[in-house]
């Protein structure tokens, strides 16, 4: 006997089942038309306010550029003067705007503030850059914001040819000369904030133009060979900020020559290891700057102890040409030539020997320590050190000569 399906026949017919399908298929593709349309006539609109808000931000730009030129040509009539006056002049006062121009036509309209840093050698830039301008508040609008700074011994260039925030103990056969160059103004021998004391054949001459060595003051005017007991406050603008640090820091790491880590605590330069010309930084072994959250918080077993002897520099000539950072104590011995700027955080100690000498300057912050340490730097043998001023001012010829935006300060303002 044959099976036949419960199912009837008419429900197993499938004729006529195209059509149902081809009206789905119609629907959604009506719905797609739609909603295509729909985003034809979006889309344009959105691109072009995206288009309009990059070129805001080209503009706000534009006129951080102006400022930092401004900044750059205080001599010019539309520069801006150096130092910073209470009553920055228009427009970088924010009250006027400059048009900015492509190809003589106006595509935008920036309004700059310029305003002082948190140290005399930093500028604080607003710009807010307009497209086509600031007539209608519903125009592309946009603001950025960056510190901008000036290598600090540019415009102040160190007092002395050694600078020290302690005590010092000259002897043996030092020589500490600020008489050969003057360019950046007469310079004494010796600044200490302590007692400096000398002995042997230490010859120690401040640009006083009495040519007599080894005169001592305490404070006053006029430059001397020996200028001790100087208050602290006095070594302010000569002290590297955590900005300034962290400015050198940057510059070093695109070399590659900043150090830090375990090794630095006992880091080593010398024939074997040599140093190439430009910015050595040799940081905390952490990489925090010293006491950068307050007085005596970096444990001094995170201060950076490094060693320069005879031998070190790398350039063929023998002679290194730049600027050396060291986040804690640095000895410096043996036959050592250098052009260039010493800037030590805490302790310097300076035994030469033979041609051994600094063209330039050396600066020790000792900031750890105190006026009634017995030794804060101490220069003995034959060390050398002949003020300079080109190679204090621009170490290795390294240094940017103007204002220039500090690494990791450039931010478009959130919502502008």
């Amino acid at each position: 006997m044959a099976f036949r399906s419960p199912i009837p026949r008419f429900l197993r017919d499938q004729r006529g089942v195209a059509l149902p399908m081809a009206l789905l298929a119609l629907l959604i593709l009506s719905a797609l038309v739609i909603a295509f349309s729909m985003l034809a006539t979006s889309e344009p609109v959105i691109a072009t306010n995206q288009k309009l808000v990059a070129q805001a931000r080209a503009v706000a730009e534009s006129g951080l550029e102006r400022a930092i030129w401004a900044l750059n040509n205080f001599g010019d009539a539309d520069g801006i003067p150096d130092p910073l006056p209470a009553t920055v002049p228009a427009p970088y006062d924010g009250s006027t705007g400059i048009p900015i121009t492509l190809n003589g036509t106006q595509v935008g309209l920036a309004f700059v503030t310029v305003t002082p840093g948190t140290n005399p050698n930093e500028r604080t830039v607003e710009a807010v850059g307009w497209v086509p301008n600031n007539a209608n508040a519903q125009n592309a609008r946009r603001k950025v914001q960056a510190t901008v700074y000036k290598f600090l011994f540019r415009g102040s260039p160190p007092p002395a040819a050694l600078t020290v925030k302690g005590e010092i103990n000259a002897s043996g056969n030092t020589n500490i000369d600020s008489r050969t160059d003057t360019s950046c103004g007469h310079k004494d021998g010796i600044w200490s904030a302590g007692a400096t004391a000398y002995g042997g054949s230490a010859a120690i001459y401040g640009a006083d133009t009495n040519n007599t060595k080894n005169q001592i003051v305490a404070g006053g005017n006029g430059k001397v060979d020996i200028r001790q007991n100087v208050a602290e406050s006095a070594f302010t603008p000569y002290l590297l900020k955590s900005a300034d640090l962290n400015t050198l820091k940057a510059l070093a790491k695109v070399a590659g020559t900043y150090y830090s880590g375990s090794t630095v605590s006992g880091l080593t330069f010398n024939s074997s290891r040599t140093i190439p010309n430009g910015i050595i930084f040799v940081d905390t072994v952490s990489g925090q700057n010293i006491d950068e959250n307050g007085a005596n918080t970096t444990p001094t077993s995170d201060f950076a102890n490094v060693s320069i002897h005879g031998g070190a520099a790398a350039d063929p000539s023998g002679i290194f040409s730049g600027m050396i950072v060291v986040a804690g104590s640095l000895s410096i011995s043996g036959n050592f030539e250098m052009h260039g700027l010493v800037y030590v955080v805490n302790d310097l100690t300076y035994t030469g020997t033979g041609n051994g000498e600094i063209q330039g300057a050396v600066i020790s912050q000792n900031i750890r320590d105190t006026s009634s340490t017995t030794i804060d730097t101490n220069t003995g043998g034959s060390a050398s050190i002949n003020y300079n001023c080109r190679y204090v001012t621009n170490p290795g010829g390294r240094m940017p000569q103007g204002f220039t935006i500090q690494p990791g300060t450039y931010k478009e303002v959130a919502g502008s």
